[in-house]
């Protein structure tokens, strides 16, 4: 009897595969229960409670969403290319401290050093971004 292994490369492949599919139908589930969370919030806007006082629990909401959108793109996309892109990396990290700096401007009057980090931080993070897309690899060395 002649017993022949499968081609494991191949085995490993169409798992892969498998489990990506189960990974980006599991992302989508998640963003469609964080989208009606995030649109479920803005009837605190409609409640009893003020308008200055909802308000920024609705924009902190929205941008922790977009925020999660960005990251679940940047997984989507390492599935898609089977590497990381910085780029794709610096962009919710970008976002994420956006996020935290209107929030804070939001919430209570931040000090000027405070302000400066968050700015030096944004130059920095932007910088790297401009940087990693300038000298990403070509295509055809990948």
């Amino acid at each position: 009897m002649n017993f022949k292994f499968p081609d494991m490369a191949n085995l490993f492949e169409r798992f892969l595969r498998w489990a990506v599919n189960i990974l980006i139908l599991y992302i989508i589930f998640i963003l469609a229960i964080g989208l009606v969370k995030t649109l479920a919030a803005g009837r605190i806007l409609l409640g009893n409670e003020s308008f200055t006082v909802g308000f920024p629990l609705v924009i902190s909401d929205i941008l922790s969403f977009l925020v999660i959108i960005e990251l679940f793109k940047g997984f989507v996309d390492y599935f898609k290319a089977k590497r990381f892109s910085l780029h794709g990396l610096l962009d919710p990290a970008i976002i994420f401290v956006l996020r935290e700096m209107i929030v804070s401007l939001y919430g209570e009057q931040p000090d000027w050093k405070t302000l400066l980090g968050f700015s030096l931080l944004i130059l920095v993070l932007a910088v790297a971004r401009t940087l990693a897309v300038k000298f990403s690899p070509s295509e055809e060395h990948t």
